[in-house]
């Protein structure tokens, strides 16, 4: 029987094969262009909201994760008396424009890193990423029923100065492991990073082999 993983690996590939569009313009068109920006729009409501970006929010702001039996936060040590509530401060207006935010940091940096410098021509092209969904199963789905991470976008490549189309990779599909049962859910963010970096880096991969057609 094969690995788990090695099949939620060969799904996602197979996905991304069937969702990749027909080329408009060959590589070496593409290549008269340099991507001199990079835009990430998120749906209003949307954003990259995990545990990770919770405990940073409330530490910066005097509050700790209580401690929760059976996890590894089981050890942190509950906010100072009369310092700000923990729940009161992640779930606030504030804490989720502060993940969307970082959320799209997120994204487009990753962009940049791995696409930003992928085309090597002189005309000024605007890459623009709309996500139009963001899944991220939270830790007690994951522990009881293994789910994973997902991510859908609309990458578009356009010509900066006239705004016109070059290329447009439609639906975009990103499926990461979420891990699961209670040590899987919390061993693979440790070892391989946030589930919103992990869906950025595949995303940003999958993005620069299909423009330069790898």
């Amino acid at each position: 029987m094969l690995p788990r993983r090695f099949l939620i690996v060969c799904t996602a590939l197979l996905l991304a094969a069937c969702n990749a569009p027909s080329r408009t313009m060959s590589v070496a068109e593409l290549n008269a262009y340099r991507i001199a920006d990079i835009t990430v729009t998120l749906p209003p409501g949307v954003s990259g909201r995990n545990t990770a970006f919770e405990m940073a929010y409330a530490q910066g702001r005097g509050a700790v994760m209580p401690a929760r039996a059976g996890t590894p936060e089981a050890t942190a040590v509950a906010s100072p008396a009369g310092g700000p509530d923990y729940f009161t401060l992640i779930n606030s207006p504030e804490a989720q424009a502060f993940y969307q935010r970082r959320t799209v940091e997120i994204l487009r940096g990753e962009m940049e890193k791995q696409v930003g410098r992928a085309l090597l021509g002189q005309r000024p092209a605007r890459l623009d990423v709309t996500v139009t969904s963001l899944h991220l199963p939270n830790e007690a789905m994951r522990i009881l029923v293994s789910q994973h991470h997902q991510l859908v976008a609309n990458i578009t490549l356009r010509d900066a100065v006239s705004g016109q189309t070059l290329v447009v990779y439609p639906e975009m599909r990103i499926v990461i492991d979420g891990g699961g049962g209670l040590v899987g859910t919390f061993l693979v963010p440790a070892i391989a990073g946030g589930p919103v970096e992990r869906l950025a880096a595949q995303m940003a991969a999958n993005d620069r082999n299909w423009l330069l057609q790898n």
